[in-house]
Formats: C-alpha cells, sequence, structure tokens
C-alpha cells in the first residue's frame, strides 16, 4: 500500500489508496506523522509492505517503508 503526503497550493493532504477523499491537514509535519501511523498499522495487521511518499512540487520522496 502507498500512503501519499501532497503539498498543493501549499495545503497538506493524505490520499489513503482506499478512501475516496483526501484528508486535509494544517502542517505537512502532522499530515507525514498521520500517514506513518496509518502505514505502520497498515503493516502490522496484515503483513504486507506499506509506504509514505510525501510529493510537492513536481518533486516526491519515497519518505518510509514497512516489510518487504
Amino acid at each position: 500500500m502507498l500512503i501519499k503526503v501532497q503539498c498543493q497550493d501549499r495545503r497538506w493532504q493524505v490520499i489513503h489508496p482506499t478512501r475516496p477523499d483526501p484528508i486535509a491537514f494544517a502542517s505537512g509535519a502532522t499530515a507525514f506523522d498521520f500517514a506513518d501511523a496509518l502505514a505502520r498499522e497498515h503493516h502490522a495487521e496484515t503483513g504486507l509492505v506499506s509506504a509514505v511518499r510525501v510529493e510537492a512540487l513536481e518533486s516526491f520522496l519515497d519518505a518510509v517503508r514497512y516489510g518487504g
């Protein structure tokens, strides 16, 4: 599972692959902490690979990965 933390127009949001709408946050740190917790929980429950990608402007960084 790949969870994305995106910055668009100075607004932060978390995109979860199984949820239809983005989740908005006031800060990038809070958004990242939330996404990291989701990824950690997903891996702990399923044993499957889970990762967080941070996207800003036209760049991205795969910040954390659990499993595999």
